[in-house]
């Protein structure tokens, strides 16, 4: 009888350690849960922080993806596979609110890539565009020179610079009075002319 009780009361205190002993580790897994959970209020803090101090964007797109999956894959390391963990209602509520945060803040910086890269597409079409327009431009300012040249070519017609102008007709005016104020050797010259003019003309 007696070692009937002894035995009883044995499995007694070997059934209370396993109850200590299962309640200390879901005490030790829901401290790993909190320190999860503050863990990810102070990185949404941080991004907040980030994003009103006005981050680059794909620097906070980095930065928020690494940390996110460092802690995500921090917290999911922490939880142990063969305990099962009855969560709080508090705890589920936040971890949903947590996921709709984090979907809302991917469409956000999705959105944003995609207008970034809109303005991008945009900015080398009009870029493409102006380059198109100015070498169309040019060359029908070239076309246009040309067609005139030929056009006053076939008139006959000739092109010269300004300044030879100028020279030409200044030799002219002092020739035609060299000739007026020296008439004896102005008829050697006057000669000359005609003879070189008559064989111009022969060839």
């Amino acid at each position: 009888m007696d070692s009937e009780n002894k035995e009883s009361k044995s499995n007694a205190m070997e059934l209370l350690e396993n109850v200590i002993k299962s309640n200390m580790e879901n005490i030790e897994q829901n401290i790993k849960l909190q320190f999860a959970i503050e863990d990810h209020t102070t990185l949404l803090n941080d991004l907040k922080i980030c994003l009103e101090d006005g981050q680059s964007l794909n620097n906070e797109t980095v930065v928020f993806f690494k940390l996110m999956q460092a802690k995500i894959t921090e917290f999911l390391a922490s939880i142990p596979t063969q305990t099962e963990m009855v969560l709080s209602k508090e705890t589920k509520d936040y971890l949903e609110g947590l996921g709709k945060d984090i979907r809302l803040k991917k469409k956000f910086i999705w959105s944003g890539i995609g207008v970034f890269v809109f303005a991008v597409l945009v900015l080398i079409a009009s870029i493409n565009f102006s380059t198109n327009w100015y070498k169309e431009s040019i060359k029908a300012k070239s076309e246009l020179r040309q067609d005139i040249l030929n056009e006053i070519a076939d008139e006959g017609k000739k092109i010269y610079d300004e300044n030879e102008i100028t020279i030409l007709r200044e030799n002219t005016q002092i020739m035609q009075l060299w000739i007026k104020n020296n008439p004896k050797k102005a008829e050697d010259f006057l000669r000359f002319k005609d003879g070189y003019n008559a064989s111009k003309e022969n060839h």
